[in-house]
């Protein structure tokens, strides 16, 4: 009678189970199609739109696109090169028309011969605004510049830093 209790408790907490009669499923976020050797134009007809080539871009419902090494330009009215840029990777918002690059972010404008290096950079193309977090090294025809906390506005060719490492005017 000793040795039964015992097998008898096992087998009754043995067959006993806790799990709910509903499934579990994780909700995962995968993209619609991703593409090898990618070109897009980030942009309408009318405007200046920026030309994207890219080694992946992945496409998802969000008007999202992330990207891998990643190549851009964008061509004024007279039809030179006006913005160019690279990076490692970058996040794509097809709707607000911005772009959030990281990694060896680099960008040159044609006018006023700037160019801007960065580890992270904002692009609003459809605002003409950069924001640059992190280390930031500018040079341009007003001089040269190392700081942090950088934002630029494109159209009225206002640029800032929450600070200045070094820096030094061409006059």
């Amino acid at each position: 009678m000793k040795k039964l209790i015992p097998l008898l408790l096992s087998l009754i907490l043995a067959s006993c189970s806790f799990s709910s009669d509903e499934e579990v499923h994780e909700k995962g976020v995968y993209p619609m199609m991703v593409l090898r050797e990618a070109k897009y134009t980030l942009g309408q007809s009318g405007e200046n739109p920026i030309f994207i080539e890219s080694a992946e871009m992945a496409v998802y419902e969000d008007s999202r696109a992330t990207v891998k090494e990643i190549t851009f330009i964008s061509y004024g009215d007279d039809g030179e090169a006006a913005l160019e840029g690279k990076a490692d990777s970058g996040e794509i918002d097809t709707d607000k028309k911005t772009m959030n690059l990281s990694g060896n972010v680099s960008l040159r404008r044609s006018e006023g011969n700037m160019e801007i290096e960065a580890d992270t950079l904002y692009f609003d193309s459809a605002e003409d605004i950069i924001e640059a977090g992190g280390r930031v090294y500018v040079s341009s025809d007003d001089g040269v510049f190392t700081g942090t906390g950088f934002r630029g506005d494109l159209r009225e060719d206002a640029y800032s830093f929450t600070s200045i490492e070094k820096g030094e005017f061409t006059i």
